[in-house]
């Protein structure tokens, strides 16, 4: 495939923002007293049973199949949200392809949504916005959401969206040749609950390696994301960890003083794992499952059309002003993703992924898998 990308025609524009980061990790996310919808999480079938006897939500007294299927066969709408501005945080990085397409090649507006894009304040913890209703929804790895929603925020998710965007870099000196090297090592990060952090700690995990900070077997080093390069040059840090396709890394390997050692697409034993979902405002999908099926189907059409188009889809997030960068630059980054949108597939990998993620210390060793991943995903009948 050429780097020289043709022209692609009209589309109105849109402006960068600060890309969202979720997670807290290495709390007693249970230190209080009394049951809540988290404690739940943590409790088994009978525990589960018990807690529902005493009069919580709904929710606790069905298994994951009774909801999916009851969601799945009525799609009930108790308010439609069908005339309502849908806002959405606006995409920054060359990874979220998906959402500039649907938004840019007009998919949204076919399926009749009037989905709108805003910026993100700087620092704004926007998992929980999206639960707020300030945002209908964001994108990001599904590990990002899942201490949120465990401590009761309501997000929920449906849908991957791609494959491939994460990696970790070191200097090409020898000094840290590979992941099981980096125990007592420092690593830059832009966000300590940010995709990188969480995806990279279940790779350490599998090298023999607490990612924690409070186990302190790896320091986590954060970082503005536009220093990281330098900080790991400079040697201030040992290793970066990256998402979302970031191009000055990107020129460091070109240079030859940087290596990539890791990645979620053909390195890591997690790569099954999408680094990209969607993540919904609970109240819009409880409220109209119907208009949130089209959304994310509208969204999975941009995933598509981003992997059958890459060249006119490099060209779009730079004309557009989504990426400060060339077309030509983009390009070898969405080559490294595979769009592959599909909630099954999440849905499929949740448990799983759930599971051992709490071993990585960034959830409660107590908590239960089935019973999050049953809380975390919702079933809007979309079968792809």
């Amino acid at each position: 495939m050429s780097n020289n990308i043709p022209p692609e025609p009209h589309d109105s524009g849109a402006t960068p923002a600060n890309q969202p980061a979720p997670v807290d990790a290495n709390v007693d996310l249970d230190a209080t007293t009394g049951v809540s919808r988290r404690r739940l999480l943590t409790l088994g079938a009978v525990g589960a049973g018990v807690a529902a006897a005493a009069g919580l939500g709904s929710w606790a007294f069905l298994s994951s199949d009774d909801k999916d299927s009851t969601k799945a066969a009525g799609l009930t709408v108790t308010k439609s949200w069908a005339d309502r501005e849908l806002a959405i945080t606006t995409p920054t990085g060359v990874c979220e392809a998906p959402l500039i397409v649907a938004y840019e090649k007009g998919f949204f507006k076919k399926a009749g949504l009037n989905v709108v894009l805003k910026k993100t304040g700087n620092d704004e913890d926007v998992t929980a916005a999206v639960g707020s209703g300030k945002y209908v929804a964001t994108n990001g790895i599904f590990f990002n959401f899942l201490g949120p929603i465990y401590n009761g925020t309501p997000v929920k998710l449906s849908g991957g969206l791609h494959h491939g965007c994460l990696d970790l870099y070191v200097r090409n000196d020898g000094s840290v040749p590979t992941v099981a090297s980096l125990k007592g090592k420092r690593i830059g990060v832009s966000d300590l609950q940010g995709s990188a952090t969480n995806f990279f700690s279940l790779d350490l995990l599998d090298a023999g390696i607490n990612s924690s900070p409070a186990a302190k077997q790896v320091e986590w080093v954060v970082i503005e994301q536009d220093l990281l390069p330098k900080a790991l040059k400079d040697k201030k840090v040992d290793a970066i960890a990256t998402a979302g396709g970031f191009l000055p890394i990107i020129q460091g390997v070109k240079d030859g003083w940087a290596k990539e050692i890791d990645n979620n697409r053909n390195i890591s034993r997690n790569a099954s794992y999408p680094c990209c979902a969607v993540a919904l405002n609970d109240t819009f999908v409880s409220q109209d499952p119907v208009t949130a099926a089209k959304l994310v189907t509208a969204w999975a059409e941009g995933s598509r059309w981003a992997g059958a188009n890459l060249e006119a889809t490099a060209r779009l997030e730079s004309v557009k002003k989504f990426i400060p960068d060339t077309p030509e630059n983009i390009l070898p980054v969405l080559k490294t993703l595979t769009f592959d949108p599909s909630p099954k597939n999440l849905q499929k990998v949740l448990e799983p992924g759930i599971a051992k993620f709490i071993n990585t210390g960034f959830l409660p060793k107590k908590t239960d898998p089935k019973a999050l991943a049953s809380e975390v995903f919702v079933n809007l009948g979309l079968n792809f």
